[in-house]
């Protein structure tokens, strides 16, 4: 299992594809195209989220691991993959970008929203005990979070929410992960 932080690496490179790619498209097309912003702010999410994952399979990769727990850690890249594609948003003046990523919310935050609970379930299955820290607050409030986006309907309401997500996934990279050796 040493090398899982590679494979979850190659995994997070290819699920990293489609908001990199938007982010690109968006900026070469800027002349015809004028990017929501609050497609631009979960793309921006998306590509904090994958690198934490990566760099939680490099801690967890130092840690002994049997089959049920990597296959279980396995699904979270797997579900940040659903999620890359699910909001994978069209670069095309005649789309509302906004639009289609309403039409894809519910198994949005639906996905996004299973993601803690597997990490949970991960740690549950190796018997590790779950200590009341900010690991654990992080991931109960990126559920509530994803919860949250289940029920928010308007556009300003959704940005709010997209900002509020991107900062609380990036002060979860930077304070849970800080001392991981890259």
């Amino acid at each position: 299992m040493d090398y899982l932080w590679f494979f979850v690496g190659v995994l997070t490179g290819v699920a990293l594809d489609s908001p990199i790619r938007y982010l690109a498209t968006s900026l070469r097309e800027r002349r015809t195209v004028t990017p929501d912003p609050t497609v631009v702010v979960w793309q921006l999410f998306l590509t904090v989220l994958l690198i934490e994952f990566w760099v939680a399979s490099i801690s967890v990769s130092q840690s002994d691991m049997d089959l049920p727990q990597f296959l279980l850690f396995l699904l979270l890249p797997f579900g940040a993959m659903v999620l890359s594609t699910l909001s994978s948003p069209t670069v095309d003046p005649e789309v509302d970008q906004f639009d289609e990523f309403e039409a894809q919310r519910a198994v949005f935050f639906g996905v996004l929203a299973l993601l803690p609970v597997v990490s949970l379930l991960r740690e549950v299955v190796a018997g590790e005990s779950i200590p009341m820290d900010a690991d654990l607050a992080y991931r109960l409030l990126v559920l509530g979070g994803a919860l949250l986006g289940l029920v928010l309907r308007s556009r300003r309401a959704t940005l709010v929410h997209a900002i509020a997500m991107l900062a609380l996934m990036g002060a979860y990279l930077f304070d849970v992960y800080a001392t991981v050796p890259a």
